[in-house]
């Protein structure tokens, strides 16, 4: 339960962010509701700690869902709440909106592989990760495919086709050399169209 003043508090949170897209510091608060810093301070806090503000590094704090502002969304859909780039504040999304993981990743003839290795590292692929794959025989140009070599060996790379029926097979990774084989050697089995990994969350 909020009090009235932590209340008005986040009422002027969310309309600073509706109106601005981004998330207010303190002293915008401050000066927003005419009250000292170390005031706004200690309700933003209790906020934080009631789960209705999501603490930020340099801003104040930044909205997030909450019992009396819900996310109506599907099992398989996450709140869109936020750009956010390494080294800096959220950014702000002004309007609701939520990611359908399912359209995304899901759909006939999808399936998901676990990846062993580091060939893939630059494209942000990397060893333990997940890859959603779109099961097909065919690829464009510069597409992540998997690739069934002599139908013993399975490979991720990207694929390049060349010249006089070659097939080239580059990783992503400066490390490595790309491979090549005849068009014959070569079965594509599906192309990336996303990929995922988990992290364990300690508290």
């Amino acid at each position: 339960m909020l009090t009235e003043k932590q209340h008005a508090v986040l009422e002027c949170i969310h309309d600073f962010v509706d109106r601005t897209g981004y998330q207010p510091t303190l002293m915008d608060i401050s000066e927003a509701m005419g009250l000292g810093q170390s005031g706004i301070h200690k309700h933003v806090h209790n906020l934080i700690a009631k789960g209705y503000l999501l603490e930020s590094s340099g801003k104040a704090a930044f909205k997030l869902p909450n019992s009396d502002e819900q996310y109506h969304h599907s099992k398989t859909e996450l709140p869109l709440v936020g750009v956010i780039a390494a080294g800096a504040p959220i950014e702000a999304i002004p309007e609701r909106q939520t990611i359908d993981l399912a359209e995304h990743f899901c759909g006939p003839d999808r399936y998901v592989l676990r990846i062993s290795g580091n060939s893939m590292i630059e494209a942000g692929i990397f060893d333990g990760d997940y890859v959603v794959i779109q099961k097909q025989s065919s690829a464009n140009r510069g597409d992540i495919i998997v690739a069934l070599i002599d139908r013993m060996e399975a490979t991720l790379k990207y694929y390049h086709p060349r010249p006089v029926d070659i097939i080239e097979l580059r990783p992503a990774n400066a490390s490595l050399e790309p491979m090549f084989y005849s068009v014959d050697r070569v079965e594509i089995q599906g192309v990336v169209i996303g990929s995922f990994r988990g992290y364990q969350v300690s508290f």
